[in-house]
């Protein structure tokens, strides 16, 4: 009787083993998967009329590739406009005239901060002034969902561009 009483219970010491054991091996492979950043870049801050689809951990892209973070979303009590905080990761940089605007850089993301360089015409040579940490980038566009592009599409106000 004992020794069944015994056995019983290591099978389930065993059993709730194995599920901790899973358990722990999951939340490291999570862990390990996640990009953080290593201070190698630089925090840069936008300014917004509307934040509207952005969350803290949205992705940064340019042409189409990840390249950073939103690190937070705050409102300034003078303006009433919103405040994003983004990590760009190193080496790249931005230009301060670049435009920055919301929406999703391939169909099935979620949306992002979406950065557009500026283009150089012409043979002129082009000195841009980069973005530091202490720049607030002004030079934003409003995001436009799906539903109003289609509204104003129909309504002859606009393209679907």
């Amino acid at each position: 009787m004992k020794y069944a009483r015994f056995h019983r219970r290591l099978k389930e010491i065993l059993f709730s083993g194995s599920i901790l054991l899973g358990t722990l091996l999951f939340v490291f492979y999570a862990f390990s998967t996640q990009r953080f950043p290593k201070n190698i870049g630089t925090n840069l801050t936008a300014r917004f009329v509307s934040a509207n689809g952005l969350s803290r951990g949205s992705d940064v892209a340019i042409a189409g590739v990840k390249v950073g973070r939103v690190t937070g979303i705050s409102i300034d009590p003078q303006s009433q406009m919103a405040i994003v905080h983004f990590f760009l990761e190193a080496p790249l940089r931005i230009p301060q005239n670049s435009l920055l605007t919301i929406g999703r850089y391939t169909p099935t993301a979620e949306d992002a901060l979406l950065i557009i360089p500026p283009l150089q015409h012409g043979k002129k040579k082009y000195h841009p002034v980069w973005a530091n940490s202490q720049t607030i980038l002004t030079h934003t566009q409003d995001p436009v969902s799906l539903e109003q592009r289609i509204s104003n599409y129909i309504f002859g106000i606009g393209t679907l561009h």
